[in-house]
């Protein structure tokens, strides 16, 4: 019987491209798989991963995800959106579609393992038994953040070997192995949304038309018509259509009311929130007050706070400073250093 394989989720970009070529230097038998993408005009990701498995001479398989992307990605998104929440889909589709659906996929074809080309390091604390999730080596790389909603099963089966790496070193070795992605740019927006077009996006594919409505001030007055409430999300200044000799910023989304408040930018800072659908790493559960940083967007410099465990399993987060723009459907992810000790759904606004 052949020895059970390391699968790469090969996007056809630089990072998993590297990932697949040092696994396979290193005497693994690497089998490279691919997900269909959503977007036709990111078909050209695929034949460049299938490029880059013919140079490496590693197995390669593209595979059709595209019924659990849309029932477990694309429709949460669209639904939050509709909520008047903003989204995070890569937070969602790393657990239920990159490190479920396409692992399970992956076992089926004889991997124990599955690799990734993300900046995150896992290890075992063998003390406690638990897997543990830990930041890139390089800060401005790591993507720990996108990862904290894997599960314990997940991350035991979890490879990610451009942790103790650089973007520069990366790309020099993708240089290095012949690889022609050394010099590809990085996506920025979600894969499956065409560039700037949330808002059209969503009225495509739910066929439900995002209504007008009114752009309030924090004392209910009305200063102007939004075009529909899945074109903002909180902190946003632009595209207001407002001119009152001052910048305001998007505050509040009621969809309820189909309303969108807005404000100085002063009012954007929170010190207290609370969230839900809490994943714990390095602890089972969280029982008493801890005291973390917390990031509360990717771009977010993680800052101190505590993190109290609350009814029906919400926990408060009391930040040392205020913050701006905490944003509801965004996750909350909580370290210790640079150990992540688990994330969860920021779901309301305590002040």
């Amino acid at each position: 019987m052949s020895e059970p394989a390391v699968a790469v989720a090969m996007s056809g970009g630089v990072d998993s491209s590297v990932a697949a070529a040092l696994l396979h230097e290193n005497g693994f038998r690497v089998l490279g798989i691919t997900m269909e993408p959503w977007l036709a005009d990111k078909e050209k990701d695929v034949e460049d991963a299938r490029k880059v498995a013919r140079i490496l001479g590693i197995e390669h398989r593209v595979v059709s995800l595209r019924k659990a992307f849309r029932e477990n990605v694309i429709d949460y998104f669209i639904s939050e959106y509709r909520k008047g929440r903003t989204p995070n889909p890569c937070a969602v589709c790393n657990p239920l579609i990159k490190f479920g659906e396409l692992f399970k996929i992956a076992r089926d074809c004889g991997a124990a393992t599955l690799a990734t080309g993300h900046y995150a390091i896992v290890s075992r604390d063998s003390e406690h038994g638990r897997m543990l999730l830990k930041r890139a080596r390089m800060h401005a790389k790591d993507q720990s953040y996108f990862l904290s909603q894997l599960s314990q099963e997940a991350l035991e089966h979890t490879v990610f070997p451009l942790g103790d790496c650089s973007k520069d070193e990366i790309r020099k070795q993708a240089s290095r192995f012949g690889l022609p992605v050394d010099e590809k740019s990085e996506s920025q927006e979600a894969c499956f949304v065409p560039e700037g077009k949330v808002a059209e996006f969503i009225e495509e594919v739910s066929g439900i038309r995002s209504e007008p409505g009114d752009i309030l001030n924090d004392r209910g007055e009305v200063l102007g018509r939004h075009r529909g409430i899945t074109a903002y999300t909180i902190g946003q200044r632009k595209g207001l259509g407002i001119a009152l000799g001052r910048p305001l910023y998007v505050n509040c989304i009621d969809a309820a009311a189909n309303t969108i408040i807005v404000s100085d930018e002063e009012a954007l800072y929170t010190t207290r929130f609370l969230v839900s659908g809490a994943n714990w790493i390095s602890i089972p559960n969280l029982t008493e007050r801890e005291r973390v940083r917390v990031r509360i967007r990717y771009k977010h410099g993680a800052a101190p706070a505590q993190i109290l465990p609350r009814s029906g399993g919400r926990v408060e987060v009391c930040f040392e400073k205020s913050q701006r723009a905490v944003t509801p459907g965004q996750l909350a992810v909580f370290y210790d250093n640079d150990l992540v000790v688990g994330s969860a759904w920021i779901d309301e606004i305590l002040d």
